[in-house]
């Protein structure tokens, strides 16, 4: 019988078919400084944004974050999707759209985001 997963094994991200292995730990908090943002995306309220990138080795990846008031106006990771690696910007966007729910409605209004990020 297989072992029953803990609440700390739900909260890491999965692998997706295309990573690329990482020596960084998958549950960074931040952007690593050494890591390019090409591109944040807000979302209308303002108070969530999305950071896509490129690492020093050719990888992309993305991370959602918050601004809260009791944060006084920082940018505040939500989640650890920063720890995976994609081939390219289109994989890391593609992932962002089954990720985070607000992000296609804005990519939707915005369409030249899409192309943006393509570049990467």
């Amino acid at each position: 019988m297989a072992a029953a997963a803990t609440a700390a094994d739900l909260r890491k991200p999965q692998t997706l078919s295309r990573p690329i292995a990482e020596k960084a730990s998958v549950m960074s908090q931040r952007i690593d400084k050494s890591w390019i943002v090409f591109i944040s995306i807000e979302n209308l309220e303002h108070d969530r944004c999305v950071d896509f990138f490129s690492r020093e080795n050719g990888s992309h990846g993305f991370e959602e974050f918050r601004r809260d008031v009791e944060d006084g106006g920082r940018w505040t990771p939500m989640q650890y999707y920063s720890g995976i690696a994609y081939l390219s910007p289109v994989d890391a966007l593609e992932a962002a759209e089954r990720c985070v729910h607000w992000l296609i409605d804005v990519l939707n209004r915005k369409p030249e985001l899409r192309i943006r990020i393509g570049l990467g």
